[in-house]
């Protein structure tokens, strides 16, 4: 393998050889980041879905205590 790096820096030159290795160096890092955040966003999901179903049984347990506070009136 490494006898193959040298053969390419000898045959294009080392800045080509650099870029390269940095273009797939960032592929790859993209890569698992993108998978990171698609499981980040996933949970994020969720947790908004639970927030919601949270907020709307409040919503209902505060109107039926304003109903029970207007109705002793």
């Amino acid at each position: 393998m490494y006898q193959d790096i040298i053969n390419a820096i000898t045959s294009v030159g080392f800045p080509i050889v650099a870029c390269c290795a940095m273009g797939w160096y960032v592929y790859t890092n993209n890569k698992r980041m993108d998978a990171r955040m698609d499981a980040i966003l996933q949970q994020h999901r969720e947790e908004t879905q639970e927030l919601t179903k949270t907020i709307n049984n409040n919503t209902v347990a505060l109107t039926k205590l304003c109903d029970k506070i207007e109705y002793s009136k």
